[in-house]
């Protein structure tokens, strides 16, 4: 039971689209991302996002999602772990561990001082893998607004 860790390639849009789908119903959430924005997103030459997948005897069991931002209080560079989520049937298996860690690495090697991410409070299991990788929690409200923008 080897899983390699790598990039996201273009030819893993459909099950990396799957296993997001999996993520965002295990959140109680809908991901409204389509295969061509996938594609997109693969196909870019500089990608809005760092897309890594664990991957077992050819099926994709996790992947990772990281962007880069600039905290200005700090004057520094650092990463946001947008998301982490591995298939129900490969957890307990250090698959989650080794998508956390190639994406430190990632951002380590990017110059990035720090890196963040969030779970769901009520994910009791995600903040005790966390922990052990060394995170510490911090409490703050997270608010969003949807923003429309105008058909031009």
């Amino acid at each position: 039971m080897t899983n390699l860790v790598r990039t996201a390639l273009p030819a893993d849009v459909a099950p990396l689209l799957d296993l997001i789908q999996q993520h965002a119903a295990f959140e109680q959430a809908t991901a409204r991302v389509r295969e061509d924005d996938m594609a997109l997103v693969l196909d870019a030459r500089e990608p809005p996002t760092h897309l890594i997948v664990a991957e077992e005897r050819g099926e994709l069991t996790g992947y990772a999602a990281l962007t880069f931002d600039y905290a200005l209080w700090s004057a520094s560079r650092f990463a946001y772990l947008d998301c982490l989520f591995v298939r129900a049937d490969a957890r307990g298996r250090g698959v989650g561990k080794l998508l956390f860690d190639h994406a430190c690495r990632i951002a380590d090697g990017a110059g990035a001082q720090r890196i963040e991410w969030q779970t769901p409070a009520w994910n009791a299991d995600a903040i005790r893998f966390y922990e052990r990788e060394g995170g510490t929690g911090t409490i703050k409200m997270r608010f969003n607004k949807n923003l429309y923008m105008k058909a031009s």
